[in-house]
This record gives C-alpha cells, sequence and structure tokens, in this order.
C-alpha cells in the first residue's frame, strides 16, 4: 500500500509545468496534422489543369500552387525587383512585371526573369542584366512583411516584400489595381517553404520531445518525495 504526502508548493509548482508540456504536445501533434493536409492539398493543386490569369483571379479559380498558362508579356514592360530566390536556390532579385486582366481594371505581378547578385547592378543604365519570359508559372501568395523584413527602397528599384504603394510607383500604375491576393512565380511545383522548413515529421519529433519532458518531470518528481520518505509502500 502506498503513502503518498506530497509537498504543497513543490506540487503547485510542477502542475502548471505538467500542463505546459502536455499542451505543447498536443499542439504539436496537430500542427503535424495540419501540415499534412496541407501538403495533400497542395499537391492535389498542383497537379490540376494550367488556366489562364483571368480565370484565376477573375473567376476566382485561383489557388496557391495552381499552374498557369503564360500570359502575354511585354519585354519593353518596367519591372520591379523583389529580393528572394531562383528556383535553383540562388540568392538575387527576383523580377516582376504587372499584366493586366479582368478587363483592365486589375493587374497581377507576374515573374519574368532573374537576376543573381553577382550582375544585379552590370547593367549601366540601371536595366535589369537577366530578362527572361515566364515559364512554369503557379499562383503564389505575395511575400508578406515579417519583423526583420528591411524597408522598400523604392527609389532604388529594391523591395524585399510585397508593397503595393511603392511598386505601384515603379510600375506607373495605380496602386489599387494590383491584385494582393496572388501573383504570378516562377515554380518548380515544389509545395513552399512555409510548407517544407518544418515538415509533419520534424513536428512528430517536437511532440516527442516535449512528452518525454513530461514523463521526466514526473519522475524527478516522484524521485523526490521518495528520496524524502513522503512516498512509501508498506504490506497491507
Amino acid at each position: 500500500m502506498a503513502r503518498f504526502r506530497p509537498y504543497p508548493v513543490l506540487t503547485l509548482l510542477m502542475l502548471p509545468a505538467l500542463a505546459l508540456l502536455l499542451w505543447l504536445g498536443s499542439w504539436q501533434l496537430d500542427r503535424r496534422a495540419w501540415k499534412v493536409e496541407l501538403l495533400a492539398q497542395y499537391a492535389a493543386t498542383a497537379d490540376a489543369p494550367p488556366i489562364t490569369v483571368s480565370e484565376g483571379v477573375c473567376q476566382g479559380l485561383a489557388e496557391t500552387g495552381r499552374r498557369a498558362i503564360e500570359p502575354d508579356v511585354d519585354a519593353a514592360a518596367r519591372i520591379v525587383r523583389v529580393s528572394g530566390r531562383n528556383t535553383q536556390g540562388a540568392p538575387g532579385w527576383r523580377l516582376f512585371t504587372a499584366v493586366r486582366v479582368c478587363d483592365g481594371q486589375e493587374r497581377v505581378l507576374v515573374e519574368t526573369g532573374f537576376e543573381g547578385l553577382q550582375t544585379a547592378t552590370r547593367a549601366d543604365d540601371g536595366a535589369p542584366a537577366v530578362l527572361a519570359q515566364a515559364d512554369a508559372l503557379r499562383f503564389e501568395t505575395p511575400l508578406g512583411t515579417g519583423v526583420f523584413t528591411p524597408p522598400s527602397d523604392v527609389e532604388a528599384n529594391m523591395f524585399y516584400a510585397f508593397d503595393p504603394v511603392g511598386m505601384s510607383r515603379v510600375l506607373e500604375v495605380e496602386a489599387e489595381t494590383l491584385n494582393t491576393q496572388y501573383w504570378l512565380a516562377k515554380s518548380t511545383g515544389e509545395p513552399p517553404a512555409y510548407l517544407t522548413q518544418t515538415p509533419p515529421e520534424r513536428h512528430l519529433a517536437y511532440a516527442i520531445t516535449w512528452f518525454a519532458m513530461t514523463l521526466a518531470l514526473l519522475a524527478v518528481y516522484f524521485a523526490y518525495h521518495i528520496q524524502a520518505g513522503r512516498l512509501t509502500w508498506r504490506g497491507a
């Protein structure tokens, strides 16, 4: 028969910590299930037939990862430069221009080329060193602003996130006409970084870690009481 006399203060401190560890483990399991579902949805969308920009934006058929038929792009159109990486992972400037859709009432940014960092300022007149026609385009959510995102430099045409006001000045279009929900980006069809940086397997590993810490906390708690003689066993 066990006889247990818990330390009141220690127990009051241990219970919230125990609850927190259990919640963190459960949260990571929920995150894993959510990520698995998102990856499955993205895979289904990525395999769907391509649609036109107008069908995606004007008819509401666009989804992140959906392939788009290459629109007509004016090679002489003004561009904006967005910091990022190309499909091979090299750092530099992604080049976007605006394409009219919905009877000219909206404009969608379309990625048309890439400037590697070593060639970003090669042209004497400031023109892009590389300007390639768009291919393998997919609808993507424009790059958002984070806590550490540098501010846009409109004069130098250097953007680090989607900035409709600043970009409209460079493109010489009305800011309210730029579509803020999607842009067309070159893509290999791989899931975006926010889905792959922490894959489901890593969420599972995190959950196991939190649950293991829960067991370790309980082991230390009861071992301390056993050592102090406050948890004993004796015959009935």
